[in-house]
């Protein structure tokens, strides 16, 4: 099924066992001060031992003399990274695997180049190719080649020059933000190419061909005064001499808006790259490689078509690992999907915090489950047939356990059957089918279904987990209401609504109601007490802001600080506390979830240890807390 991805290439000086390769992500990972630690050659080794061609270690960051605050970065300006990246690349080859090191300049402000004001002294973007003096741009040409010049004797296999997403190189190409007069100016592609001309070629002057060369582009920064797809391809032209593989991408980081199609949240469609590396690959000949939640699948046809030469991706690859050896094996079903939550990516860019994984619970945190050890097989029951319940089931099963798993209604999944429900949902319902594929697989899990366990049958176990997840909240004044349904059960198929809705409450789940029931034709208005800017909040930042745009896009009108309230028995709103009017043929509530303490109650006493995971042990419910909670708690046990 995958034999042209599963093929090797040549890539200048490397050969790779197959097409595809982990393209650099910031994990959060190394020292405060830049070094390679424990993490992050045991979160390498997780994902090499899978069986990828090449892993790329992200944000190896180039410039001389950075503050104390910017932490947890590869330093490659400083040679005592050499040592532990020296080891960093032993670990990868022992597993015949090539290793790249990303060299990027970092901006150490943050902004956006939608504010800046070239009038001022000082660009709100740091390293911005209209401020920047012509001695500047030499140091960071230099700083780039010592850098390279350390991943030489780092025995990586290739370097990374990352021009895409508003980095240093790319920006001179951009008429809006490279606003020079120089000979750097972006007037012309002479002008505009020459940096990173110089860039590459002071680079590959002084390493030879001791490494491969790869170059990370944008095919669009998608914003006005971007290079054109054909100036694009003129510039890579230009640079082709100095690389040996060419990277496509797209939009820029400094603005938010485009931030979700350079991490493309599950509302959006996979391989959106594609089209474009396809047309800048018929001009030149060298290979090129595609990022843009490309799957193995897109990947296995292009590569046939010679439309691409490799895939390049991350957040596949950290859902499992195993994802290339599965393939390789004829078992693709067996590799856990990527729900394109982007968590990943909001708990490092936005929190600051080490990479997690919403659907792999070890991503990330392989030195803390290095030392769980063996344990003594217990027999448990699970109460709860959804994520929570099915992920402690599986994990139980594969240390050993004997476990019995209950669930009251037909089916397993619980809330992610509703959740998987629209048709953008996709990558849901692909994770929801291999959660219950893979659950079943187990020789030592009992599935009981239509079966609703009770806490005085249940004595006979060693071990009872609850995961019989929360109730939904419902205003006592609107229950006997006949317009009002509850969100759950509209997505579930269970009731309909008229033309005109009003959905209260703009979680993520009511936002996403909101856009499934506007692309049907609803007139929708959503509401809550909250502002409008908290709007679609819970998951990440990337996911809110493509969450939002599309609502705009498809003419949900959001109204912030409304509450619900009953008047005289009649439902009714108020915005900021006066009276307002809002026509609906139905309301939909989403008012979140919470645990029924009373049910949860009668289960204390069942057994010797009892345990509670998942949506019945939080006030917010998510599919991370789940399955990590679930995971956890099989693991100690």
């Amino acid at each position: 099924m995958y034999k042209h991805v599963l093929s090797p290439i040549q890539i200048g000086p490397m050969k790779l066992k197959n097409r595809v390769s982990f393209t650099p992500v910031w994990p959060s990972f190394a020292t405060s001060d830049g070094r390679v630690n424990r993490e992050l050659i045991e979160w390498v080794r997780d994902i090499v031992k899978g069986g990828v061609g090449c892993i790329n270690i992200g944000c190896g960051c180039v410039n001389r003399n950075l503050p104390s605050f910017v932490t947890h970065l590869l330093r490659m300006s400083e040679e005592g990274t050499v040592n532990e990246m020296t080891m960093l690349s032993d670990l990868v080859h022992m597993y015949q695997c090539k290793i790249g090191i990303e060299l990027f300049a970092i901006n150490m402000y943050g902004g956006s180049f939608e504010t800046r004001d070239t009038n001022s002294t000082k660009p709100v973007v740091e390293l911005d190719p209209t401020f920047m003096t012509k001695e500047q741009i030499k140091e960071y040409i230099e700083d780039f080649v010592e850098a390279a010049d350390r991943a030489v004797r780092c025995g990586v296999d290739s370097i990374v020059i990352h021009g895409a997403h508003g980095q240093l190189p790319g920006c001179f190409l951009n008429k809006r933000i490279n606003e020079r007069t120089d000979e750097y100016s972006a007037e012309n592609m002479d002008n505009a190419s020459r940096f990173t001309v110089e860039l590459l070629s002071a680079i590959r002057e002084r390493i030879g061909n001791k490494l491969a060369i790869e170059y990370r582009i944008n095919a669009s920064d998608m914003v006005e005064g971007s290079p054109t797809l054909d100036e694009v391809i003129e510039f890579v032209k230009r640079i082709e001499p100095y690389i040996d593989l060419l990277h496509v991408s797209r939009a820029l980081h400094s603005e938010q808006k485009l931030a979700p199609y350079m991490n493309q949240p599950l509302y959006y469609p996979h391989g959106i790259n594609i089209e474009d590396a396809t047309k800048i690959k018929k001009a030149i000949h060298i290979p090129v490689t595609v990022v843009g939640s490309v799957t193995l699948e897109q990947a296995e046809e292009h590569i046939a078509n010679g439309d691409i030469d490799m895939v390049s991706m991350a957040r596949g690859l950290m859902a499992d690992p195993y994802m290339v050896k599965n393939a390789k094996m004829s078992c693709p079903e067996k590799t856990r999907p990527c729900i394109r939550c982007n968590n990943c990516i909001n708990i490092t860019h936005y929190k600051l915090a080490p990479v997690r994984c919403s659907v792999n619970a070890e991503m990330g945190m392989e030195t803390i489950y290095m030392n769980v050890g063996t344990t003594t097989p217990k027999k448990i029951a699970v109460i709860g047939g959804g994520p929570a319940g099915m992920e402690f089931a599986r994990t139980a099963s594969q240390r050993g356990h004997s476990v019995d798993l209950f669930e009251k209604s037909d089916c397993l999944g619980g809330v992610l059957n509703m959740a998987a429900a629209p048709d953008f949902k996709a990558d849901i319902k692909n994770y929801l089918e291999w959660s219950i594929r893979s659950v079943k697989a187990c020789d030592n899990v009992m599935i009981h279904l239509n079966t609703e366990a009770k806490p005085e049958d249940l004595n006979e176990y060693d071990v009872v987990v609850v995961a019989i997840g929360s109730e939904p909240i419902i205003p006592q004044f609107v229950k006997d209401n006949p317009s009002v349904v509850w969100v759950g059960d509209l997505e579930k198929g269970n009731a309909t609504v008229g033309d005109d809705v009003v959905i209260v409450g703009a979680g993520l789940t009511g936002c996403e109601c909101a856009l499934s029931l506007s692309k049907q034709g609803k007139n929708v208005t959503l509401v809550d007490m909250i502002d409008e800017q908290s709007f679609g909040s819970g998951g990440a930042k990337f996911n809110q802001v493509a969450l939002m745009g599309l609502l705009n896009d498809n003419h949900v009108k959001c109204i912030g600080n409304v509450k619900l309230v009953s008047n005289n028995n009649q439902l009714g709103f108020e915005h900021n506390g006066q009276s307002m009017d809002l026509a609906y043929d139905h309301v939909v509530l989403s008012l979140g979830v919470r645990p029924n303490p009373e049910v949860l109650s009668t289960f204390e006493d069942c057994a010797n240890e009892v345990i509670y995971i998942g949506d019945c042990n939080t006030r917010i419910g998510t599919l991370y807390n789940a399955v990590h909670t679930a995971h956890e708690a099989a693991s100690v046990l």
